[in-house]
């Protein structure tokens, strides 16, 4: 038995599992409140940022479970079949079984989690929208009202036509929180809406006139 290799192989299995575990309870937990600091870090929220960030922690963590599995034997048959105590064998043992039970989540999860939806509904931020022009319901997402439906068309992308930037945040205390950062003049923002109610946003920018509204049903 080596103990050096066996040694770095846990070290290594610990990380990936660690980081698998990190990715699989929080990273899908959105911001909140929209624009503050997230969840896990303290790193300034943005929500697509996040995702990707949790992403990579899967991919690396996952290629360091690998490379553990593969220096593991190594370590234990080196210089024949090990021995090890009881203690060394229940530890191995609990290891192994944590390490199949979280490769089978991410073979299951992994494939939905990772695939970007493409966009199925589409909003317009309409060209000066940034200007008041008195009304009591100016129109500036367009269409003002949406209604999505599960499964068919729940992932919406915003095109920003005006000359300026805008954002689509939701409002605050609303049960599904979504926050685009700035959207510059021809960019978009998606976002997949999974769970029914009624989200009212706005443009945190133009909050006065800027105001839209999402319903989701099933």
């Amino acid at each position: 038995m080596d103990k050096d290799l066996f040694y770095i192989s846990l070290f290594l299995l610990i990380i990936g599992i660690g980081g698998q575990l990190a990715w699989y309870f929080f990273g899908g937990i959105p911001c909140n409140p929209p624009g503050g600091n997230p969840y896990l870090f303290g790193a300034a929220c943005d929500p697509k940022a996040t995702v990707a960030s949790f992403q990579e922690l899967q991919n690396i963590s996952g290629f360091a479970m690998l490379i553990g599995f593969m220096l593991l034997p190594a370590g234990l048959f080196k210089d024949g079949l090990p021995n090890p105590g009881f203690t060394a064998r229940v530890f191995i043992g609990f290891l192994l079984i944590l390490s199949v039970g979280v490769i089978f989540t991410g073979i299951v999860i992994s494939p939905s989690s990772a695939k970007e939806l493409p966009p199925t509904g589409f909003i317009t931020i309409l060209s000066g929208s940034s200007n008041y022009n008195g009304q009591a319901n100016q129109i500036t997402f367009s269409p003002q009202n949406v209604t999505v439906v599960i499964g068919k068309n729940n992932t919406l992308q915003w095109t920003n036509k005006d000359n300026t930037a805008h954002t689509v945040q939701s409002n605050t205390g609303d049960f599904i929180s979504f926050y685009s950062g700035l959207i510059s003049p021809g960019q978009t923002f998606e976002f997949t809406f999974s769970t029914p109610g009624v989200y009212p946003y706005k443009c945190s920018l133009h909050p006065g006139w800027m105001h839209g509204q999402i319903t989701v049903v099933q």
